[in-house]
Formats: C-alpha cells, structure tokens, sequence
C-alpha cells in the first residue's frame, strides 16, 4: 500500500501549496480509502501496531492522519500547547471516545497522540499487545500504555 499521502506537509492557512501533484494518481489510486477502512474496522491492537509503522515510516501529516480516523477536529489549548481533538471517531466498534494529537507549531509535527478508549477495550488491548518492535519502547500503568517511536508517543488511556 502507497502511504505516501500520509506524509504530505499540513495545510496552512494564508500560504499557497504549489507542491506538485500527480493528478491522475487522484483517480487510479485508492490507497487513502483503503487505508480509512483498515484504520476503522481494525481491532484496537491492529489499528496501534499500523500507526507505529505509520510514525516509523516517517513524519505523518496530523490532518490526514485525524481525517482518516474520524470527523470534526477541534483545535484547543492545553498547558500552553495547541492539541487538535477528534472526538467524531468513525471506527465500527466503538472503542474509542476521542484522539488528542500534540503538534509542534514550529514544523507542524506530531508529538503526542492520546487515544481515549473505554475500559473494556483496554483490557482486551492491553492481554493482546506483544512488543514486535526492538526500536518501540513500552510503558504500562494501570490505566493507560505508552509507546514511545522515535521521538512520538502513542498513549492509550482508559476512560
């Protein structure tokens, strides 16, 4: 699968993108859809293990990132730091309440991800989840399970 659009710079309002683009891909590629079904009908312990390899790859643009997972982002202010809310998640089994991403509003990058899941679901994710990665680091507490890639962190938090 060509995730290649999820690396795309983030849109900025006020600043023309005249990044090239191939159009016809547009047309022939349906990479981004199949991504969109992957990332919301997956299990919980699936849709984590393919947003390590996304952070792996490279750099992913939040705004697609968000997009693929749901609808209605909100930007909001946190202990001084922008965070982008998605609490309209559109996954077919309901496990999770709402997506927090801490950018860096210097290069638009992620810092952060904080995904909200209910109790249940966390305790399945939580007796699935191996550690496949030797370059991801694990941490676990009682109520939530960080997982450090690179210079990213994924945290899932029961709610």
């Amino acid at each position: 699968m060509n995730k290649g659009f999820l690396y795309s710079k983030p849109y900025v309002p006020g600043i023309i993108d005249d990044t090239p683009v191939d159009v016809e891909s547009w047309f022939l590629d349906d990479t981004r859809e199949r991504m969109e079904e992957k990332l919301r009908s997956s299990s919980l312990s699936n849709l984590i293990i393919e947003l390590i390899n996304v952070f792996k790859d490279g750099e992913p643009n939040y705004q697609v990132l968000l997009s693929l997972l749901g609808e209605k982002v909100v930007k909001g202010v946190r202990g001084g730091k922008d965070v982008y809310c998605l609490s309209d998640i559109l996954r077919s089994n309901k496990d999770i309440k709402r997506i927090e991403i801490e950018i860096n509003e210097e290069n638009l990058t992620i810092k952060k991800m904080s995904i909200y899941v209910n109790l249940d679901s966390f305790a399945v994710f939580e007796k699935e989840i191996t550690n496949p990665y030797v370059d991801v680091h694990i941490q676990k507490t009682s109520n939530s399970f960080s997982i450090s890639i690179k210079d990213k962190i994924i945290t899932l938090l029961a709610i």
